[in-house]
């Protein structure tokens, strides 16, 4: 009999997958939720806009990164190419955040450093909190 170790349909099996809401709002109005899931996603809520758009991440050692793609939100606006650099805060060790075990706990909240594509503007701290 073979030992088997599950891990999560998802690149480089990683205990933060799931869905987050950002705390803070990095621009104006808007509220945004983000999904790290094998097809990523994102929405923007607030300032009547409404953005519905998907994103890349990958795991590279501690940090989880990030890339928005730009989406159109209608109305003649769309939400940038930002990118954001997150680390887990979170009960597990780094040796066990390839593999998951399921007694183990999950990531709760990402930290992240949320950079504009836009060059004039300064990169701000966010904190994402898990929602599901």
């Amino acid at each position: 009999m073979s030992t088997k170790v599950i891990v999560p349909d998802a690149p480089d099996g990683a205990l933060f997958t799931g869905c987050y809401q950002v705390q803070q709002r990095p621009y104006g109005p808007y509220r945004m939720n983000l999904c790290l899931e094998q097809r990523g996603t994102y929405t923007v809520r607030g300032g009547n806009v409404r953005c519905n758009g998907t994103l890349n991440w990958s795991g590279r050692g501690r940090d989880i990164n990030i890339n928005l793609r730009r989406t159109s939100c209608g109305n003649g606006a769309a939400w940038r190419a930002d990118r954001m650099t997150c680390r887990g805060a979170g009960l597990l060790p780094a040796f066990l955040a390839r593999v998951i075990v399921p007694d183990l706990p999950v990531l709760q909240t990402l930290r992240c450093t949320y950079t504009p594509s836009v060059a004039s503007e300064k990169p701000t701290q966010i904190t994402a909190r898990r929602t599901n």
